[in-house]
């Protein structure tokens, strides 16, 4: 009885038993199933990530399409404007952007979305009472100089959550500028085509 008992060990511990032969199958098996799962587990969280940003940014704003709204700016910083007509500034927001090498006329294609939603897609902002442009250049107010935004003609004390309607006409001008000198500029973009 005792040799049976050996012999079904010896059995089971041979490299070319079948219980071997099981054992090296399931390894081979777990070698395949353990990263595909892990690689499945990994795509589900990438892919719940960015549902959920794209989700918050869609209860934020409107759906694409919601809206096609035009208006002409400028931004003047030291009195030279910056040139949106640049392909690095064309067309990086599908909510709101300049296209077709127009670097004056903002498109707005979903509801609610404000001005500084377009700066920020061309890596520039309004912090802090600055203007940062895309290069991390900051202009900010000094006793000389103002960072100061009109619409329409009208000084406004922030730009950054303004919602862009059809035909608005918007400056962003940091300087020195007198009076009359705005009042340039103001009639200068107000004569300014909207390229529809």
């Amino acid at each position: 009885m005792a040799d049976k008992k050996k012999s079904n060990s010896d059995t089971k511990n041979r490299e070319d038993s079948y219980f071997a032969a099981g054992r090296r199958k399931r390894k081979r098996y777990m070698k395949i199933v353990i990263p595909v799962i892990i690689a499945i587990v990994a795509v589900a969280i990438i892919s719940a990530i960015i549902f959920s940003l794209q989700s918050n940014n869609s209860n934020k704003y409107g759906p694409i399409g919601s809206t096609h709204q035009h208006a002409a700016f400028i931004v003047k910083l030291d009195r030279v404007p910056i040139d949106f007509s640049q392909g690095k500034y064309q067309v990086k927001s599908r909510l709101i952007h300049v296209e077709n090498n127009d670097g004056t006329t903002l498109h707005r294609h979903a509801t609610d979305v404000p001005f500084i939603e377009f700066l920020k897609s061309v890596d520039m902002d309004i912090r802090n009472g600055c203007f940062v442009r895309d290069d991390g250049i900051e202009y900010c107010d000094t006793a000389d100089k103002k960072l100061r935004y009109f619409v329409n003609g009208t000084q406004t004390d922030s730009i950054a959550d303004y919602v862009v309607n059809e035909n608005d006409r918007i400056l962003v001008i940091y300087g020195d500028e007198n009076g009359n000198e705005l009042k340039q500029e103001i009639d200068a973009l107000r004569e300014m085509p909207i390229r529809r």
